[in-house]
């Protein structure tokens, strides 16, 4: 089954990322990062001075650490309380998000909401392979997008459970974060692949385009 589903994601106009190839160096500059900041769980920015991608570098952590992720506008958040929302499936929940995935969060981190209106549509899919993870993504806005610097925030994976789709992740309770991260626009790699669509047209048609459309 799993081969299916990548062969189909292979086919199809989702943007893709291929699985981490990274050298022996820049796994040791990320596990040293790691170990300095993350595992300290004080909340603190990390110093990011590396010449790897950031978006490598919350790949890496997320797929070696017991860590998830968060995108945010807001550099000032000590502690996530649960709000009401709506998982990636349309059920209604009361929660702080996570995501296993970096590209994910680093567009919501970047996606400047203040004075946006209407719908985002996005998707993140995964499958696993001999050699580590593959990744497939999808970002639509409208015509209001703006972009603006950001911040990741680090979650350690245990008071959470998946959501409504594989790398969405849901705690019930309120959340710390361990450490955090300034990003700005070009730290996300598709910045220049996003898609707009209008909104009257239905979040259906935008996913069917997602998967059988070019940008």
């Amino acid at each position: 089954m799993n081969l299916i589903k990548t062969f189909a994601l292979n086919k199809s106009r989702l943007l893709k990322a291929p699985e981490l190839d990274l050298s022996g160096e820049a796994k040791s500059e990320f596990d040293a990062i790691y170990n300095d900041w993350i595992t300290k769980g004080n909340g603190a920015f990390i110093p990011y001075e590396s010449n790897y991608p950031v978006s490598l570098f919350l790949n890496y952590i997320i797929e070696t650490k017991d860590i998830l992720v968060h995108g945010s506008n807001n550099p000032s958040i000590d502690c996530f309380e649960p709000k009401d929302s709506t998982l990636f499936n349309g059920k209604p929940v009361k929660a702080v998000f996570a995501a296993s995935d970096g590209n994910w969060s680093l567009f919501f981190a970047v996606l400047k909401k203040e004075g946006y209106s209407g719908s985002i549509r996005n998707l993140c899919l995964t499958a696993p392979t001999k050699k580590g993870v593959k990744r497939y993504y999808y970002f639509s806005v409208n015509r209001n997008v703006h972009w603006t610097d950001g911040t990741i925030y680090f979650f350690p994976k245990e008071p959470f459970k998946q959501g409504g789709i594989r790398n969405e992740w849901i705690s019930e309770s309120p959340v710390e974060p361990l450490a955090k991260l300034a990003v700005k626009p070009r730290d996300f790699s598709y910045l220049d692949k996003v898609s707009r669509h209008l909104e009257t047209e239905s979040a259906l048609k935008t996913i069917l385009k997602a998967f059988t459309l070019r940008k």
